[in-house]
């Protein structure tokens, strides 16, 4: 069993995090200035606006490359596909898991206009969820490799179950 080194991620994780943590900021900067008298000179709250916005960008940018995108190790056999974050995460409570094929129900190779480059996507029935594995850098050969033989699986285990075993009436 072969062991790729990719990187992980949930979409609701991402959302979750991209829309709730500006949010919680936002909310902290307006009790801020509803709380605290207006005494201060416009340039210093220019300022202290201006270095709060920096900071929240900042921690932004450290949560979605330390915790929302993490390192794993993927491993896939016949019996099912396997991962474990190398990092834990405080957005990821389960740190590694384990699925046969017949509970994946969709692979996708998609590829981000954002990043120029490939992911690919594992949709799970039970738990429900996606999956998103993307290459680390300068990795993507590696990737490649971890999609055709995730592709190689699935289409062993789509070719198994189209085709049910039957049994033979004999005497």
């Amino acid at each position: 069993m072969r062991a790729y080194k990719l990187k992980y991620h949930k979409n609701r994780v991402l959302l979750i995090a991209m829309a709730g943590i500006p949010l919680l900021f936002i909310s902290f900067l307006l009790f801020f200035f509803f709380k605290v008298p207006a005494l201060l000179p416009e340039s210093y709250t220019l300022i202290f606006v201006s270095l709060y916005l920096i900071i929240m960008a900042l921690i932004i940018m450290w949560i979605t490359r330390t915790q929302i995108f993490v390192h794993c190790k993927v491993s896939m056999d016949e019996n099912g596909i396997s991962f474990k974050l190398k990092n834990g995460s405080i957005l990821y409570r389960k740190t590694d898991f384990f699925s046969n094929w017949e509970n994946i129900s969709q692979v996708t190779e998609m590829f981000d206009n954002y990043n120029g480059g490939y992911f690919y996507q594992i949709v799970f029935n039970n738990p429900n969820f996606t999956a998103n594995f993307s290459p680390l850098k300068n990795q993507e050969e590696d990737a490649e490799r971890f999609f055709s033989k995730l592709r190689y699986y699935q289409k062993n285990y789509s070719t198994i179950s189209q085709f049910p075993l039957q049994t033979l009436n004999s005497f």
